[in-house]
């Protein structure tokens, strides 16, 4: 069997201080102990190792047919390319996140710029957006201080919905959420993102594994 190619993207800026990436982490272990055979992780801290903020001359080329956007602009999509094609190579994507004012961090939003690319992800129909990737399972693992999330809600939550549509977009509809929240009035934050992590890895994993052995 072909060895599992996993990309971990790690969006809080906080380091060692990060819930986010330490339930990522607890997660990311999970997988990698019950797949069964080899996983490559490629890892991506966009939280501490910061993506450069759009430049005009990217922002041009997003309105213009990928042949066209490289002439014009060449060197400045590289960084687009890259982010896209460390996305193309993996069978499994795994984004560890905090939510930042209800939404995704503005780490996360960079990232997304990046990829979300006209004519290269995704292209535009009388329909609207298409997406050109190949859809695979992608497992949003998402901490919070506050109490997001609850039904009924508490706090206004457009980081599940943003997430589903600007994924979609580029073809990634396969898409779920693992969630600690509730972490601010937490005595040991790290302790309970372990306790989360356990399990929801107990009664999620399995899904998720089997999501990945059928793409």
């Amino acid at each position: 069997m072909s060895a599992l190619r996993l990309l971990f993207i790690e969006c809080s800026p906080r380091g060692d201080k990060a819930t986010s990436s330490e339930f990522g982490r607890h997660l990311l272990s999970a997988i990698t102990t019950r797949i069964g055979h080899e996983v490559i992780v490629t890892k991506r801290h966009i939280g501490s190792e910061s993506l450069p903020p759009i430049s005009a001359a990217y922002a041009e080329s997003s309105l213009l047919p990928a042949a066209e956007a490289r002439a014009r602009f060449p060197g400045q999509l590289d960084i687009s390319d890259r982010l896209i094609d460390e996305l193309k190579a993996a069978d499994l994507l795994v984004i560890a996140t905090p939510v930042h004012n209800f939404t995704v961090p503005a780490a996360l939003k960079a990232w997304i710029d990046y990829v979300v690319r006209n004519d290269v992800t995704f292209k535009k129909s009388p329909e609207g957006k298409v997406g050109l990737l190949n859809d695979r399972p992608t497992l949003i693992a998402v901490t919070s201080g506050g109490a997001m999330f609850c039904d009924p809600p508490r706090q206004p939550d457009f980081f599940r919905p943003y997430l589903h549509a600007v994924l979609g977009v580029i073809g990634l509809h396969d898409v779920s959420f693992a969630q600690s929240t509730g972490l601010a009035i937490s005595s040991e934050p790290f302790a309970e993102v372990e306790r989360q992590a356990s399990a929801w890895a107990e009664s999620h994993l399995d899904q998720l594994l089997s999501a990945v052995d059928s793409n």
